[in-house]
């Protein structure tokens, strides 16, 4: 088995490299071509439905490659900003691709990645409250379809909360205020770190998923845990991820390719630490098992992927630059180092 690891970093410090790494079966790291080595690569994503096909969210734009990483070309995508934080394709027509940007903002493609759109209404959206007052700019980091109803999106953006979508990306409203009244009602879920506002830890949003095995429920990680609602955001249940683990700031969220019950979570104790930890639910998240041991996270586990036909391989990356990969389901595991002139671990894919 040969895997092909994709790993974004960020420029975090003077003569840091920010740019997109990648190993192929293990072997040394090697800056990707066309991308440049000065900006930030922020989402990895593999088209689903096309062997080789791989979509880079950067500073500088979105990219694609069609051989598996090796090389990339910039796509024209018609926007005044150059931030783009994530690149998700649609489950039923491989042809439609949405990239997500800061300041908050959706961008669609109806032919593969060729040609883009904004969708939504002007920049900045109206209908998108703008909770955060934060130092950095709210990014869009992550879209999930419902399987059961495409058409029903959802967006998960950092210090920003939640976005929806009942018309297929085409338009977009706020879908935060319960968040807001459930961090209002629990003392345990307030966090404000860059803003004077104590719900900023519930609308520092990382993930959304929508599983086939429960349509209708989005799940959403976040600085202060991992949260379901089954009614397009008007109520949350928390499902307490502290009871199984040592920490509960959830960083990344994925379902196994082959199990719609079953999801992978990276765990740590904040956007900056020394720990992390990788866990794994079989039961739609009412429980969780670490998967990861014996390795070490040493920092923030930044981002995990997985593959996007085989099940057996997963791949997490944290700050520091560890990634660890694994082609058995969890049964163990490989660790590979980024290069020392790499910036921070931002982001990662497996091929």
């Amino acid at each position: 088995m040969t895997s092909v690891l994709m790993v974004g970093t960020a420029v975090t410090r003077p003569g840091a490299t920010g740019t997109l790494f990648r190993s192929a079966n293990g072997g040394n790291w090697a800056p990707a071509t066309g991308i440049p080595q000065d900006t930030g690569v922020q989402a990895i994503t593999a088209h689903p439905a096309r062997a080789g096909t791989v979509f880079a969210a950067t500073r500088a734009g979105v990219f694609r490659s069609v051989d598996s990483g090796a090389n990339w070309a910039k796509l024209d995508v018609p926007s005044t900003r150059e931030e783009f934080w994530s690149v998700s394709v649609h489950p039923r027509n491989p042809d439609v691709i949405f990239a997500g940007a800061a300041p908050v903002g959706v961008y669609k493609s109806d032919d593969g990645g060729n040609s883009w759109r904004r969708v939504g209404s002007k920049d900045p959206m109206p209908e998108i409250c703008d909770y955060s007052k934060a130092t950095v700019t709210s990014r869009l980091m992550r879209f999930c379809f419902d399987p059961a109803n495409p058409d029903l999106m959802f967006g998960a953006c950092e210090t920003n909360g939640l976005i929806l979508s009942e018309d297929g990306g085409e338009s977009w409203r706020d879908s935060s205020k319960a968040l807001l009244k459930l961090s209002e009602a629990h003392e345990n879920l307030r966090s404000a770190i860059i803003t004077p506002d104590a719900y900023e830890g519930i609308l520092d949003g990382h993930a959304v998923c929508i599983s086939s095995d429960k349509p209708g429920t989005v799940f959403y990680a976040c600085r202060m845990g991992l949260f379901t609602s089954a009614d397009k955001g008007a109520s949350w249940r928390n499902h307490e991820v502290g009871r199984f683990a040592p920490f509960s700031y959830s960083r990344d969220l994925r379902i196994a390719v082959d199990d719609p019950r079953t999801f992978y979570l990276a765990l740590s104790i904040g956007a900056r630490s020394n720990a992390g930890a990788f866990y794994r639910s079989s039961d739609l998240c009412e429980t969780f098992k670490r998967v990861n041991e014996p390795v070490t996270a040493q920092s923030t586990i930044m981002s995990m992927n997985v593959h996007p036909t085989d099940p057996t391989r997963v791949i997490y990356l944290t700050r520091g630059g560890q990634v660890h990969w694994t082609e058995d389901r969890c049964q163990s595991w490989n660790e590979k180092q980024l290069p020392a002139e790499a910036g921070d671990g931002f982001c990662a894919a497996i091929l």
